[in-house]
């Protein structure tokens, strides 16, 4: 089978680390094709026999750049005949949508957003009407299922959790979080919490961010107006040593499909807490495997966080509670149902 999967970019996102994983296992029996219409700035390593098409579609003009890419997906689609096309993400899915018109290949359209992340009506409304056209739709939690019940063929396809196992590090007093600093990760909102707390609590107890993004120099000097001690690592290759070392993991997003960090926190005994998002919901049980906080809301998380910090035994009951939902989310499992899905596309 010939799969081209498409994405605006390879960056240090959520979904293109489940388009590495999940492009690689088919790889094995497939002959993959990935299209990439901005930069790949080399963060994930794929298979050699893999083939890339780098469309680099740049300037300064968004309308014009939106033509450029459909014309170029279309000339894509054309040239290597798919028999099916999987893409990533709204935007580029109705990019593909609008390019495949009248060529008539198979295709997914893989939504890592939940579906109230675009808030213009009008934006929701090309998007809803993009995916009336598609064979497939893949989506991350229940809450979408329902959303997009005007989608025949929909399914929901957990992101994989592909991290290496662990190496029996000892527990630290880390207090960690990992992903982009941008606008929507709430970082802004997690340093202001943090900020509430009284510093004897937090005396003994180190906070780690992982990640890079356009907003990171101002969460830079927000830090330093609050007067807080955080250490921004920036982009780290291999993550496990620090989700394994820490005690606590929060996720302060104001908008979040199905969080792979949340997942990879369970994996390595973090104790979760988490926004309310869609995403946090599907993934935490609160009380029992984490603890939520309603999205945006600066005072429930600086308590809560609060709590997890003074109580041992709350970490260490919703670390085990949270380890029982892992098996879901293995790379083989999901897989499968990848390809069961991908095969009664092409099927039809």
């Amino acid at each position: 089978m010939r799969i081209l999967f498409v994405i605006a970019a390879l960056r240090n996102g959520g979904a293109e680390r489940v388009l590495s994983a999940v492009s690689s296992g088919f790889a094995k029996q497939n002959e993959v094709h990935i299209a990439v219409l901005e930069e790949d700035l080399g963060y994930y390593k794929f298979p050699p026999e893999v083939i890339f098409h780098h469309l680099k579609i740049y300037g300064r003009s968004r309308v014009l750049n939106k033509f450029r890419k459909i014309s170029a997906l279309r000339s894509c689609f054309k040239k290597i005949a798919p028999d099916v096309i999987i893409s990533f993400i709204d935007w580029t899915n109705v990019a593909c949508v609008v390019a495949n018109f009248g060529l008539g290949f198979k295709h997914i359209a893989s939504e890592h957003h939940e579906n109230g992340h675009l808030k213009a009506l009008k934006f929701r409304f090309i998007r809803d009407f993009a995916y009336r056209n598609v064979d497939g739709l893949s989506v991350l939690t229940q809450n979408d299922i329902d959303y997009y019940k005007f989608v025949k063929n929909r399914v929901i396809l957990h992101n994989p959790f592909f991290l290496k196992d662990s190496k029996g590090l000892a527990k630290e007093n880390i207090i960690l979080s990992v992903g982009r600093l941008e606008f929507v990760k709430g970082y802004d909102l997690y340093l202001k919490a943090l900020a509430k707390i009284d510093k004897e609590i937090l005396e003994g107890w180190e906070i780690k961010i992982a990640g890079e993004g356009s907003a990171g120099a101002e969460l830079k000097n927000l830090a330093d107006e609050l007067g807080l001690n955080i250490k921004f690592l920036g982009h780290i290759e291999e993550i496990e040593p620090y989700y394994e070392r820490s005690k606590i993991f929060v996720s302060s997003s104001r908008s979040e499909g199905l969080s792979n960090v949340l997942i990879e926190a369970a994996n390595f005994n973090c104790a979760r807490l988490s926004s309310d998002t869609v995403g946090g919901k599907e993934l935490i049980n609160d009380e029992v495997s984490g603890l939520l906080f309603k999205c945006e809301n600066k005072e429930e998380m600086a308590k809560k966080l609060t709590r997890l910090i003074k109580d041992e035994n709350l970490r260490q009951t919703l670390v085990e509670n949270a380890r029982k939902d892992l098996d879901k989310f293995r790379i083989d499992n999901v897989m499968q149902k990848w390809q069961n899905f991908v095969e009664e596309v092409v099927v039809k």
